[in-house]
């Protein structure tokens, strides 16, 4: 989502007579755009932005914008916490940044524009993209899950649906211009509009764009992931094998207090539904570890249920209060080594697994759109497979955003290995 905010920011901009230069020595303004879902994150925004503003004393026309969650939480408070800070604007505002840019440009008042959390993205659709041939599409935004850890609902408002047809325009546009690949964007893209179905319905109308040929989505929650939709990824050709569904956790008295709604047997259900309409499908995840009360025995059924579910990968994070989410309200008991150590375990026992997942692979032929190469060696390139794998191989730079055959030779686990076939 932030990647796609950036982007967008950036095609605005661009369209307003603003130009992207390659380094922040160049600027004449500076946007940080910004996450608030860990606190890490936000720590390492403010230095970044403490960084920044130490450019301002030998160059005082520079302007440094907030955008973002991190914007959107803070508002004036963010101008308090580091006053060289000149905009703070919401995600609800993003679209206006050219004209607060300018502003701030002819006065010398910092502004702050966060007023428009809950309301419709106007539908814009700058031209310029990071890429050539993939891109992001936002088919909604905020969230209405209210997870007590969670302060997405918080910083990206309720929930709010695009309409199909826009969506569809986009994504046909992205096809008139050689895009290939699209990942449909939601905080929950389950509940587009309100019912699973909807989100069905929205797949298969993008899956007969004529010139998109991979379709990816991003993310499904628990609650709402039904065989409907598994039924849907088995049988459109464009529809990748892969589904991210966070767990979490493995303690069904936790996700209770997370305020997931759905129970271990009801995600082990949605998993196992998954796989017989999917087969050969990835599955990855996103766990919390230390979460307040957190006991030995609840992080137990969690690493036991990671291990024997086999995620292809998860990402993994300490809990950290986030206010105003609930759970910041509660006593934070797990004793931060404690929380390090239950993240190591986790960490070490899903390299293992994702070592056999990808080990699987080898000796396979497997379909990669080329989206990178490795700085050290140009000649080795990198993509993904429909099942959201890295794989990794020789070849010439001309294969760039083209699908290329590879045979997988061997595997780590965080990468397939392999040699370009015809």
């Amino acid at each position: 989502m932030n990647a796609r905010d950036s982007e967008f920011v950036a095609g605005v901009l661009s369209d307003n007579g603003f130009s992207i230069v390659d380094s922040q020595d160049k600027a004449d303004v500076i946007i940080f755009n910004s996450c608030s879902v860990r606190k890490h994150a936000e720590e390492k925004l403010f230095s970044n932005i403490a960084d920044a503003a130490r450019m301002k004393k030998n160059r005082p026309g520079l302007i440094l914008v907030l955008m973002g969650c991190a914007a959107q939480n803070y508002k004036e408070k963010a101008i308090n916490r580091v006053p060289a800070i000149d905009v703070v604007c919401g995600p609800g505002n993003e679209s206006d940044l050219p004209a607060l840019i300018n502003d701030r440009i002819k006065n010398s008042c910092a502004l702050v524009a966060t007023n428009k959390i809950n309301e419709k993205r106007p539908e814009l659709f700058p031209a310029y993209r990071e890429s050539s041939f993939k891109a992001y599409v936002s088919i909604g935004e905020g969230c209405d899950n209210f997870c007590s850890y969670c302060i997405v609902p918080y910083v990206r408002g309720r929930e709010r649906s695009r309409e199909a047809e826009d969506i569809l325009r986009e994504v046909r546009e992205l096809a008139a211009r050689g895009f290939k690949e699209v990942t449909l964007l939601g905080q929950n893209v389950n509940s587009y509009n309100g019912v699973s179905r909807n989100f069905v319905k929205l797949l298969e109308a993008v899956d007969r764009v004529d010139g998109i040929e991979r379709i990816r989505f991003m993310t499904s929650h628990p609650k709402d992931a039904h065989v409907e939709l598994f039924k849907a990824m088995a049988g459109l050709e464009k529809v990748c094998e892969h589904l991210h569904l966070p767990l979490q956790s493995g303690s069904d008295r936790i996700l209770k207090l997370m305020n997931r709604k759905y129970t271990v047997k009801r995600y082990l259900d949605t998993v196992g539904a998954y796989r017989k309409h999917v087969p050969g499908g990835s599955i990855t995840t996103d766990l919390v570890v230390g979460f307040p009360s957190e006991t030995e025995s609840d992080f137990k059924k969690t690493f036991r249920l990671m291990k024997d579910v086999g995620f292809d990968s998860a990402y993994t994070f300490k809990y950290s209060p986030r206010p105003p989410a609930k759970a910041a309200k509660l006593k934070d008991g797990v004793p931060s080594e404690l929380k390090t150590r239950r993240l190591m375990d986790i960490v070490g026992m899903q390299c293992n697994v994702s070592q056999v997942r990808n080990q699987a692979e080898v000796g396979r032929v497997v379909e990669v759109l080329v989206d990178g190469f490795s700085k050290k060696d140009p000649a080795v390139l990198s993509g993904r497979t429909r099942t959201h794998k890295t794989t990794v191989f020789k070849g010439a730079k001309n294969l760039m955003g083209k699908f290329v055959n590879v045979k997988v030779m061997s595997a780590t686990p965080y990468a397939l290995k392999g040699r370009k076939v015809a």
